[in-house]
């Protein structure tokens, strides 16, 4: 029979099926489980008061131990992967989830750490990646010349076209874009899915962004006689993000309301503040999405499949992947429907001013 808290904890260590152990905030530990002990060729009694720089090569303690301060003051638990090398093992990949140990009083006192082995998991993704990667390649150059093609009829390079033959080229770049459009997605999508998107963040106005991309949806809003509306009430309009990467969720935001909106309606496009974070969304004139349909909108290959009127031509994955590039901003996401026909989008990031100890690799939940 378990007797005290201690053989608890023992025992549910013991039983996890993967490597797991507690520290202390001086870097030794506390308690180790099994599977640590045969991964690092330690007898498991020894585990306790071991300083884990024995166990890892110096330039990842350095690692862990910066992660360690960030927990300490965010009191948050982070969840990342990557390559470390365990004692005299070769370097594997592995997830790692480390959450902050609370006291009475609110205080960080420990630390617990989980270490699931994922090494034959990333070899089969780095298959899978070289597959998509090598797909999209041999797609996206074929379209990228009929593009420079279209364009050089388009500006008469060959010769003198008719009316007729313009609209019909017009039509021809504007579907060969999207297919380029879609192809690249589809590449973002995954890399950000399997941990190979990497930020380079900056210090960034959320309006001057927005604004940049309206110029690229303007068209497809005026086939449908949409008005775009921008309307601003945030002071703080900075943010730390990757410039590339936001600007392909707000142009994926601001499409899906035009692609969905009634026609002749306006979209309002709304950029507010609260204490630590500036909201983006748009708010359009379209059918109402049930709570059933909205929590799969998220979800990779799904559309509002709600109104067979409303079915859309695409991969499915740009909801999914802006909220793969919010979340790697440490923002969320903000969607809901009312039923009198008026539908929400956008996020929520942090401002610039409120981050102290930005770590792109790292996201926190």
């Amino acid at each position: 029979m378990i007797e005290n808290q201690n053989d608890y904890q023992k025992t549910i260590l013991d039983n996890l099926p993967f490597i797991a152990y507690l520290k202390d905030l001086n870097g030794k530990i506390i308690e180790g489980n099994s599977k640590l002990s045969k991964y690092c060729g330690i007898p498991q009694e020894k585990m306790a008061g071991l300083i884990l720089s024995s166990i890892f090569e110096p330039f990842e303690y350095e690692t862990i131990i910066k992660e360690d301060e960030y927990i300490v003051e965010n009191k948050k638990t982070i969840i990342y992967e990557r390559k470390l090398k365990l004692a005299d093992r070769e370097k594997e990949w592995y997830r790692v989830i480390k959450s902050p140990i609370l006291n009475d009083k609110k205080e960080v006192t420990g630390i617990t750490v989980f270490l699931g082995n994922i090494d034959s998991e990333r070899k089969i993704e780095a298959k899978k990646e070289t597959f998509v990667a090598t797909l999209t390649h041999d797609l996206k150059t074929p379209t990228i010349a009929q593009i420079r093609i279209i364009e050089l009829l388009l500006n008469d390079t060959c010769g003198k076209i008719s009316d007729e033959q313009k609209d019909m080229l017009e039509q021809m770049l504007k579907s060969c874009k999207y297919m380029l459009s879609m192809i690249s997605q589809v590449l973002n999508t995954y890399k950000f899915e399997y941990g190979q998107a990497k930020l380079t963040c900056e210090k960034l106005d959320l309006v001057k962004l927005t604004e940049e991309c309206l110029p690229e949806l303007i068209n497809l809003a005026d086939e449908k006689n949409l008005k775009l509306k921008v309307k601003v009430s945030a002071k703080d309009k900075i943010v730390y993000g990757d410039r590339i990467q936001l600007k392909r969720v707000l142009v994926n935001m601001i499409a899906n309301s035009v692609s969905y909106a009634y026609k002749d309606t306006e979209i309002e496009i709304m950029i507010k503040e609260d204490e630590k974070m500036l909201s983006f969304y748009t708010i359009n004139s379209s059918p109402y999405i049930p709570p059933d349909t909205m929590g799969r909108l998220f979800k990779k290959y799904v559309s509002n499949s709600s109104d067979a009127k409303y079915n859309k031509t695409g991969t499915g994955l740009g909801l999914y992947l802006s909220e793969k590039i919010i979340t790697a901003h440490n923002g969320s996401i903000i969607a809901y429907s009312d039923k009198n026909n008026k539908n929400t989008f956008g996020f929520k990031i942090p401002k610039a001013s409120c981050i102290s100890n930005i770590q792109d690799s790292i996201l926190t939940v």
